[in-house]
């Protein structure tokens, strides 16, 4: 008799489970700006537990009132929950440190002076 639950995928090495988190994370766009949130410096941590396959993001917004907010989180909760290896995604808010424009990484900031 077969199992009737579908097989988990199978393991991947960690590392090529973080690499590909970072570079789902470089698609996920500030709808504002037009820049990805990790040159923007939304980013402040992203962790992965292979244990239990799921990922932990720490993140913040340019102000807590952003419009966007809802938009972002939301992007990457979906845009990571896609990545092979990956089975819940937690995506925290926090505004400590606050966001400044420092946050911006050289790429975003020439991205933004194209725009």
């Amino acid at each position: 008799m077969t199992d009737p639950t579908p097989a988990k995928a199978a393991a991947r090495p960690d590392v090529e489970v973080m690499a590909d988190l970072k570079a789902a994370l470089h698609e996920v766009l500030d709808p504002e700006t037009g820049v990805n949130i990790v040159d923007m410096g939304l980013i402040y941590d992203a962790q992965y537990f292979p244990e239990d396959r799921s990922v932990e993001v720490l993140m913040t917004l340019t102000t807590p009132a952003c419009p966007a907010g809802d938009a972002i989180t939301g992007g990457v909760q979906r845009r990571l929950e896609r990545v092979p290896g990956v089975d819940a995604v937690r995506v925290q808010l926090t505004f400590e440190p606050r966001w400044t424009r420092d946050r911006i990484s050289e790429r975003g900031k020439d991205e933004l002076g194209r725009r």
